[in-house]
């Protein structure tokens, strides 16, 4: 029933979009195809490939000539310390994972995937550990989407050695927790549990950058707003590509581009919204206090009234998303908090904002011609970010 539902509309819309033909469709593509959107069984996406005409892989394998990744597990380092939050509630929740985890008593534990790209020539000995590979080592700590629902999966393997490749950085991709088994704050924890790791391991804040895409957006910004009110040092900069960050999923992009996108707007006051998927069951199911609990900073940072200790952002995002207005929103309140006008080039704000024509969160990431568009923007932020810290008098 899921293929016969959804199936259509995603092919109705990939018709649509520029570009993207089967000329255009890269080896990710092939390779993501049984994962099109959150909400498609293995089934589904096997349908879908069988009518686009794509054979279907039952495990991604990536050969050595394009680079190599591996899953390893970690623990909490000893110097993390408890979370300093104001809310009563979510600094208790948060606590109580950071006991747990002190303790080795955390369910699941902690797992990371390390890749890197063969074009970075790095030493085959070092390449896929844990730690600086070479002297000031700069690398990407890469926030994966997945509606809260899923961290990681094996096509991706694709996507995070072609950012490897295109950034000329290893990636590690923390493997966080998720719904429903659990929920929130745990993957926060994780991610901010993985940069602290990366941090003990011997990696400088000023050669980290944090990128992050979809839902991975929302968890990304909330571990930088932990970051400030630990004291704990921020990495080099953000990237967010169609991140989510409003979680009450009110922004009117929602529905002026219902039509044009393939993620379905379930509202809050649904037990099914993955907002409320991702948080678990809330205390109060009345309309009012379900937005105030979603509006808090570390569910919804679009909400947070102290964004200045964020460091440089680029956002990514495609003008038929339904999450454009996230990112047009947080973007704007960035820029004003920096002083940062209209009249400025983007790149010379703080938060640079990209946006593409009839792309939405789907094809945002699709074809070859879009995919160097991204991937070309991300390393010019990257090398811009290099350059300043570069400069910067100690």
């Amino acid at each position: 029933m899921t293929s016969q539902v959804h199936l259509p509309k995603i092919s109705s819309l990939l018709d649509k979009i520029p570009g993207v033909g089967d000329s255009e469709f890269s080896i990710e593509e092939r390779e993501y195809i049984l994962d099109l959107a959150h909400n498609k069984t293995r089934q589904a996406g096997q349908e879908y490939a069988q009518q686009m005409q794509y054979s279907v892989l039952e495990d991604a394998k990536v050969p050595a000539s394009v680079g190599r990744y591996r899953a390893y597990e970690y623990e909490m380092p000893q110097d993390q310390q408890p979370y300093e939050i104001d809310d009563n509630i979510i600094r208790h929740k948060f606590n109580r994972l950071f006991e747990q985890d002190k303790n080795s008593d955390l369910e699941d534990g902690h797992s990371m995937v390390v890749a890197c790209s063969a074009q970075l020539n790095i030493d085959p000995l070092l390449e896929l550990q844990d730690n600086p590979a070479y002297d000031d080592e700069r690398i990407v700590l890469f926030v994966c989407g997945g509606g809260f629902i899923k961290s990681d999966v094996p096509i991706a393997k694709w996507y995070y050695l072609r950012m490897s490749q295109e950034l000329g950085q290893r990636l590690f991709v923390p493997k966080y927790s998720v719904a429903p088994k659990h929920v929130f704050p745990r993957p926060v924890h994780d991610v901010y549990t993985a940069y602290n790791h990366l941090l003990a391991r011997g990696f400088k804040q000023k050669n980290i950058t944090l990128c992050a895409n979809s839902a991975g957006g929302s968890i990304a910004v909330a571990m930088m707003l932990l970051l400030n009110g630990c004291k704990r040092p921020m990495p080099s900069g953000c990237i967010l590509v169609a991140p989510l960050l409003d979680l009450t999923m009110l922004q009117d992009s929602w529905k002026r581009n219902e039509n044009n996108c393939v993620l379905l707007h379930v509202p809050l006051s649904n037990p099914k919204c993955l907002s409320r998927i991702y948080h678990g069951p809330p205390e109060n199911t009345d309309t009012e206090s379900l937005y105030e609990t979603f509006r808090h900073p570390l569910l919804s940072p679009l909400f947070s009234t102290d964004l200045s200790c964020l460091p440089r952002l680029q956002i990514q995002v495609g003008e038929h998303d339904v999450l454009l207005d996230d990112s047009r929103h947080f973007a704007q309140k960035l820029n004003q908090i920096h002083g940062c006008f209209p009249e400025c080039a983007s790149y010379h704000r703080h938060a640079e904002l990209i946006t593409y024509p009839e792309r939405n969160h789907f094809s945002i990431m699709r074809g070859r011609s879009q995919l160097d568009k991204v991937y070309g923007n991300m390393r010019r932020f990257v090398d811009t970010i290099n350059m300043e810290k570069k400069n910067t008098k100690p």
